[in-house]
């Protein structure tokens, strides 16, 4: 049961991560510069560097197993990347 909610507090925090950066994605791709679409790349490896470096800080004070919360978080960043792509291309 730990690894358990590990897992779901590391989809949970995964997948609003995923949103943010698909937020970012989503609005570089409307403005289609060279620019905004480095400015989107360079939110989005900042901001799985900060997620799994707030997991890692946190790792003594979460009641769980920490490697089960960057396993949900990888999980819910893969899964969520992947659908918010194939959104963001298929609105276009």
């Amino acid at each position: 049961m730990n690894y358990f909610f590990g897992i779901l507090v590391g989809f949970v925090w995964g997948g609003l991560v995923a949103l943010l950066n698909g937020f970012v994605t989503k609005r570089c791709v409307e403005k289609n510069t060279s620019a905004a679409m480095t400015t989107a790349n360079t939110v989005k490896i900042a901001s799985y560097i900060l997620a799994f470096a707030v997991v890692f800080l946190l790792r003594n004070f979460l009641p769980f197993s920490y490697e089960a919360v960057i396993i949900g978080t990888v999980l819910a960043i893969s899964m969520l990347q992947i659908v918010i792509s194939y959104r963001i291309a298929g609105s276009k």
